[in-house]
């Protein structure tokens, strides 16, 4: 019969430490007791909440500003961006079709989560959104369609390009009166407000 060696054990030259026993000072130590709160403590706390509700009523509440959030921020972009397609026909750039598409869906979102309290704005915002969401008059499909669908994105609709470039000639023809200088008018009075 063979004699196999004895299987090693992987844990033999690990030493493992004793714990150490209480000793007389651990055992002495009073456990931590979290100290209670002095009755004029909580008196004077409980009086300055009463007074700052009170306070809190009378002092005016300045309506929300728009300064320095995303919402701020895309009105800029859109701005900049609608003044970009009145400048040059971009209804062929591929990167502008995206990047508007996206800025304004953003925009749109962000737009909904921001309840301002002043209803000036609130009026000037619904009219941009409702008439970028409009254009064009009686058409099958509307701007705000193409856009929403991220046209650019996944496909690009040559009707989403037509109507850029509708855009852009509109402006060509009668810079005063056109769709694109009305919603950069209405984009600028939204940041005077501010």
């Amino acid at each position: 019969m063979i004699d196999f060696p004895r299987p090693v054990d992987p844990f033999e030259h690990v030493k493992i430490q004793k714990t150490k026993p209480y000793t007389e000072e651990e055992k002495k130590k009073e456990p931590l007791v979290p100290k209670l709160v002095s009755k004029k403590l909580f008196l004077y706390m409980a009086f300055l909440k009463i007074v700052s509700n009170l306070l809190s009523k009378f002092i005016s509440n300045k309506p929300k500003n728009i300064i320095r959030t995303p919402l701020h921020k895309e009105l800029l972009t859109i701005k900049s961006s609608l003044q970009a397609l009145k400048d040059e026909n971009l209804c062929q750039d591929g990167e502008f079709i995206n990047f508007f598409a996206y800025i304004w869906m953003k925009f749109f979102k962000d737009q909904d989560l921001y309840q301002l309290k002043n209803d000036q704005i609130n009026s000037l915002l619904n009219q941009l959104v409702e008439e970028i969401n409009s254009y064009p008059k009686n058409a099958e499909f509307s701007l705000a369609y193409y856009v929403t669908e991220f046209a650019g994105y996944k496909w690009v609709p040559f009707p989403y390009m037509d109507i850029l470039q509708n855009l852009h000639l509109e402006n060509k023809k009668d810079p005063q009166n056109s769709h694109l200088s009305k919603w950069i008018d209405i984009i600028n009075k939204l940041l005077r407000k501010v």
